[in-house]
């Protein structure tokens, strides 16, 4: 029943507010519509009969309340905050307004990759995967946001595969094209938004709207998707696809007070993309089930069932030369311990470090996509 009054209160706002939009004062967006019934409610309940004097005082200083100005009125605050034990109203309301989800399932698909973070880029930061105080401090943190951007990005991968009449379950609505915002204004507050791990968080706007694109040119099974899917499009997305990895590893930087390492950056890049084309071979037939983005699907649909796995190896062998020269430039005492890292995990391109050709790696025999969507569109 409370629910529900709060339901008809909120309601009965937005009827407020809609009536004052006309044609010199357009609608926002259906979002922002939400976050100003929530200020408004919030401002109401908090300040009650002098809460209309104090928005009046607002939008006549609205020139104090431009992006980097209310920034630093807030971190002043946020300073004051041990000294003065009084509660802040600010503090108070604007956390509740955009709320950062974390699912279950979420939370579920990040356990692997938060492991094989600990394992392997704890090394970079002068912590231990083995300590308890390392691991800890640190992981809590690292897990929310991970869990966060697994969250998401299932909600993507739904919504590859095109829908059937029918179709008995349900998908959440696609992404939007920046998703961050709430996870933006979590960092924000503890100031860890860096410059550097908001072009990441860019990047993963892009790889998700780049896996769109190419994975709708791959699931018409009567299509010619060779002429859809662009050579550029795949290597960029292979790139940008991990990162989640480097969002938490310059978020661990942030946590630490330290400006992030560009040289490790760039050597864990060239790793990276090893280990995504690995994973992608062995998940090939999985990805192609699912119409996920597999830089295999999309070298075979460019290249043909006969010259896409030779063009993949060469492809690949290239990447190995990058990494191993990148791997010479470590500190020595660093790239002996990423290699024993490699060694016991046996990650994807174990090997690598000896250069072109220096991996093993396994490339699945082509599955006919378009004999496999008639089939799954029939049993539909």
């Amino acid at each position: 029943m409370e629910q529900l009054r709060a339901l008809q209160r909120k309601n009965a706002v937005l009827i407020a507010l809609q009536s004052s939009w006309d044609a010199d004062h357009l609608a926002p967006a259906v979002e922002e519509q939400t976050l100003l019934v929530e200020t408004l409610q919030a401002l109401a309940e908090k300040f009650g009969s002098t809460m209309p004097e104090r928005v009046a005082l607002l939008c006549r200083s609205a020139a104090l309340l431009e992006d980097a100005s209310l920034m630093a009125i807030l971190a002043a605050a946020d300073s004051c905050r041990v000294a003065d034990p009084r509660p802040n109203p600010v503090a108070e309301i604007v956390p509740s307004l955009t709320p950062c989800c974390v699912t279950i399932e979420g939370v579920d698909l990040a356990q692997s990759a938060l492991e094989d973070f600990v394992c392997s880029y704890f090394m970079f930061h002068g912590l231990s995967e083995s300590s308890p105080r390392d691991i800890f401090k640190h992981l809590p943190f690292l897990g929310f946001m991970e869990g966060h951007l697994y969250g998401l990005d299932q909600v993507n991968e739904d919504n590859l595969l095109p829908a059937m009449v029918g179709e008995l379950w349900h998908r959440e609505p696609p992404l939007r094209e920046d998703p961050f915002g709430p996870l933006r204004q979590v960092l924000a507050e503890r100031r860890w938004l860096t410059p550097r791990l908001e072009l990441e968080l860019k990047g993963g706007s892009r790889f998700w709207l780049l896996e769109r694109k190419l994975c709708a040119a791959l699931a018409d099974p009567e299509s010619e998707p060779a002429p859809l899917i662009d050579r550029g499009d795949v290597e960029a997305a292979l790139r940008l696809k991990s990162f989640d990895y480097r969002a938490m590893n310059l978020l661990l930087y942030a946590m630490r007070g330290e400006e992030h390492n560009e040289e490790h950056m760039e050597f864990l890049a060239t790793s990276e993309v090893l280990v995504e084309l690995g994973d992608d071979l062995t998940d090939y037939a999985e990805d192609a089930e699912k119409n996920s983005f597999n830089v295999y699907r999309c070298f075979l649909a460019i290249y043909g069932p006969d010259e896409g796995p030779l063009e993949l190896s060469r492809y690949i062998q290239a990447l190995e030369s990058k990494y191993a020269a990148a791997l010479k430039r470590l500190e020595p005492s660093l790239a002996e311990r990423w290699l024993q890292r490699g060694e016991a995990s046996l990650r994807h391109g174990a090997g690598s470090e000896r250069g072109a050709g220096g991996g093993s790696w396994e490339i699945p025999s082509p599955i006919d996509e378009r004999a496999l969507r008639r089939e799954r569109t029939a049993e539909r």
